[in-house]
């Protein structure tokens, strides 16, 4: 039964970028959710959404903290930065290939960082130009939106999607909490050693793709975001939760999204 299956299909920063510029119309938007609704060969029913930067962040947010709660993450570091009214001090950091989303205490920011920018002038300039033109591109993008010390001191940031990635790769992985000072200091020694090995590698170690540079330019935005922060705060970056053996949630906006329509929207049943 296609009605008894529903499917969500989000677009995000990418496509938010392509409609401001107009590469992406509203009639073509419309046209491609007349063809998901009434396209007969999709054996389920879709529903295609549009997230602001906002929305991101809320609903990263929002499973992040259903995440560490399942496993038991937040309750354990309740005395130490978690215990406040309203959403608490747990925060979001999130970072992909066109934006980054920052959660915390009710408010929420998307930036324009575009990583897949960054990976272009890598692969155009080469490592150090790519990364010197790119990191001043960033920087820009984020001072302008993120004022120095957004979220307060005391937060426990949950880092998720690629910026997790990237910070579990420089060695801050393992359930354990980095105080922000701390992972702005590894983030640096991480890009650097990246930086290195593409030096060594030289010219003939074969062609370069944008995975290449991705983790050097998610490291990058991440620093810059790092250094907004304030100093008192400390970051989990975590792609996964474990909540039980073989048993794995990943932060993400659907899992928000869904979590949302759960707790606020009231499903028919019939008990029996």
């Amino acid at each position: 039964d296609s009605e008894a299956t529903q499917v969500l299909l989000g677009a995000t920063g990418g496509v938010r970028d392509l409609i401001s510029s107009g590469e992406i119309t509203a009639k073509e938007v419309e046209r491609f959710q007349e063809l998901l609704a009434t396209t007969p060969e999709l054996p389920f029913k879709v529903h295609f959404l549009i997230l602001s930067g906002d929305d991101e962040a809320k609903y990263e947010f929002v499973s992040a903290e259903y995440c560490a709660n399942q496993c038991g993450f937040a309750d354990a570091q309740e005395q130490e930065t978690t215990k406040t009214a309203s959403y608490g001090n747990l925060g979001l950091l999130s970072s992909g290939g066109m934006s980054s989303q920052i959660f915390v205490k009710g408010k929420s920011l998307s930036l324009p960082t575009e990583v897949k920018k960054g990976n272009k002038m890598g692969l155009k300039h080469g490592m150090e130009k790519g990364k010197a033109t790119f990191h001043d591109h960033a920087k820009e993008a984020i001072e302008l939106k993120l004022p120095k010390n957004f979220g307060g001191e005391n937060v426990l940031y949950l880092a998720i999607e690629s910026l997790a990635g990237v910070g579990e790769k420089a060695g801050m992985g393992g359930g354990v909490a980095v105080p922000v000072v701390e992972a702005i200091e590894i983030l640096s020694r991480f890009i650097e050693k990246k930086t290195e090995e593409d030096l060594m590698l030289g010219e003939g170690a074969g062609e370069r793709t944008w995975r290449s540079y991705f983790p050097v330019m998610t490291g990058i935005v991440g620093r810059l975001i790092l250094e907004r922060l304030h100093p008192d705060s400390k970051v989990l970056f975590a792609r996964e939760f474990e909540i039980a053996e073989d048993h794995i949630l990943k932060p993400s906006w659907p899992l928000g999204h869904a979590i949302e329509k759960l707790i606020h929207e009231t499903v028919p049943c019939t008990v029996r």
